[in-house]
């Protein structure tokens, strides 16, 4: 049984529709079950905080698929993620589960000042000394970042941006990782006892390449609006983030504008085939 936590998140609720259209048993694990709109999927709730909770989640899996949530609201990220991987190393050694597929981030291998990467590094090294398969999924820049500016875009034909306006980052379609995750499942057990695979997206994007599909898809100009980094803290504290939160989401920008968050094995990475615009399309059902 395939264990699948925040399946009610964009990459979770994919995944496990996924793994159900291939005839593959997952149960998925919420906080919030009222957000599991399909009835299809066999439902656990378990507040990730919670221990027993997490750890009755997890029983009669052989495979678990772990992610680190995000919390703006949160006054610890860094600490409340160590509380949630604790628990998950406890469910997994308590239910002795055989395999799992950890949803890390390119960049997670870089010691430094990384900000929300470093909760991906934390995640992945927490199971280093268990003698279970572990998979190690880093996927780059998720093309789901742009669509909380679509209201702004409509109204005012303006794309704001933290980066650099011509800085070209890997990016890819957060569905076209789920379908890999799911392929990686579906492979029986008995796979290398570690395996890391690093995803990009078919090509980089820049902001200005960004709002050029903008552009096209609404027919309509699109400008970027380039936020200087003095002011990207005081921007996410206006949109809810806490100093915290904030702070962290700042320094993750940062190593991305500073070209920290390459590939651990450059050679290896694997291609995602959806272009942004098929994928924006898609999405606004046009």
């Amino acid at each position: 049984m395939n264990i699948i936590v925040g399946a009610s998140g964009q990459i979770g609720s994919h995944l496990t529709k996924r793994l159900l259209d291939k005839g593959i048993p997952a149960i998925a694990v919420v906080r919030n079950p009222e957000k599991v709109k399909d009835e299809n999927f066999k439902v656990r709730h378990a507040d990730l905080f919670n221990l027993d909770q997490v750890v009755n989640a997890f029983k009669g899996g052989t495979t678990a698929f772990l992610l680190t949530p995000e919390n703006p609201s949160s006054n610890d990220i860094i600490k409340d993620t160590k509380n949630i991987i604790e628990n998950y190393k406890k469910a997994v050694e308590e239910n002795k589960i055989q395999r799992i597929v950890i949803l890390s981030c390119i960049g997670a291998h870089i010691e430094g000042k990384t900000g929300n990467i470093l909760m991906s590094q934390l995640l992945e090294k927490q199971f280093d000394d268990f003698n279970i398969e572990k998979i190690i999924i880093r996927p780059s820049y998720y093309f789901s970042n742009w669509l909380g500016y679509l209201s702004t875009i409509e109204q005012y034909g303006v794309l704001p941006t933290f980066f650099p306006e011509d800085l070209k980052v890997e990016m890819h379609s957060p569905l076209d990782l789920a379908d890999f995750i799911a392929d990686v499942i579906a492979k029986p057990l008995g796979q290398p006892k570690t395996t890391v695979y690093e995803l990009v997206g078919a090509t980089k994007y820049s902001s200005l390449d960004i709002a050029k599909i903008f552009s096209t898809v609404f027919k309509k100009d699109v400008f970027t609006q380039s936020i200087a980094s003095d002011k990207w803290k005081e921007t996410l504290l206006s949109v809810g983030f806490t100093n915290n939160t904030a702070d962290n989401l700042c320094d993750m920008t940062k190593a991305v504008v500073d070209g920290l968050t390459s590939p651990e094995y450059p050679n290896s990475t694997i291609t995602l085939k959806t272009d942004f615009e098929n994928y924006i399309k898609q999405q606004l059902g046009k």
